[in-house]
């Protein structure tokens, strides 16, 4: 997706935070995989780890007020709900793997229609692109330019566990883009909260 960035513009997202110890396990597994899947770049920072709603790219710093505000509007009428991360796959494919992820289990469609409500507010204030892809809950744990076979690697996660996550806010991040010498990846700024309905 290419970005056309102005001063003054911030590199947003919205997600759904983890606790810390399902990152853990999530971050362990994949560490786990580092030696097997050379080809991969892996997330480098157990903190960053949950789950997108959507990417919005480049937002003007003075509109994340109205944007944070219009998100708290759109999924307070939402009521909370629990997911379950578990199993490990890849887009477009584990043969063909340009990204690696945990898996996320949504029985009651609460993500669903929290990404619903996100899109309409990204429509309406302008910023974003319009998904062109049905909504797919993930962790993104690595990442493969080329696309890496993974099958082999990925077969003993396909039932693993990481736990239930209480979905209650979603959360509204400035994304810093890693550099430096250590390349210890994006840098994630929480900007605004936004609580689902909690009756």
């Amino acid at each position: 997706m290419s970005e056309t960035t102005k001063p003054g513009d911030v590199r947003s997202f919205v997600a759904v935070p983890l606790p810390a110890a399902v990152q853990a396990d999530v971050f362990s597994a994949a560490q786990s995989l580092v030696g097997e899947l050379p080809a991969v770049k892996w997330s480098r920072k157990v903190e960053n780890l949950h789950v997108t709603i959507k990417f919005l790219g480049p937002v003007a710093e003075t509109r994340l007020g109205d944007l944070g505000s219009a998100l708290a509007r759109a999924v307070g009428a939402l009521p909370r709900f629990g997911i379950d991360l578990c199993g490990m796959g890849a887009f477009p494919s584990a043969g063909k793997a340009h990204v690696i992820w945990a898996g996320v289990e949504d029985r009651s469609g609460g993500l669903e229609r929290v990404a619903k409500a996100v899109e309409v507010v990204a429509a309406e204030l302008g910023v974003g692109e319009k998904e062109s892809r049905p909504f797919h809950a993930h962790v993104t744990v690595g990442r493969s330019k080329d696309g890496t076979d993974a099958r082999a690697a990925l077969a003993g996660f396909v039932d693993r566990t990481f736990g239930p996550v209480a979905v209650d806010e979603i959360h509204l991040y400035e994304s810093r883009l890693g550099g430096g010498p250590d390349h210890a990846g994006s840098t994630y700024i929480l900007r605004h909260r936004a609580a689902l309905n909690s009756n």
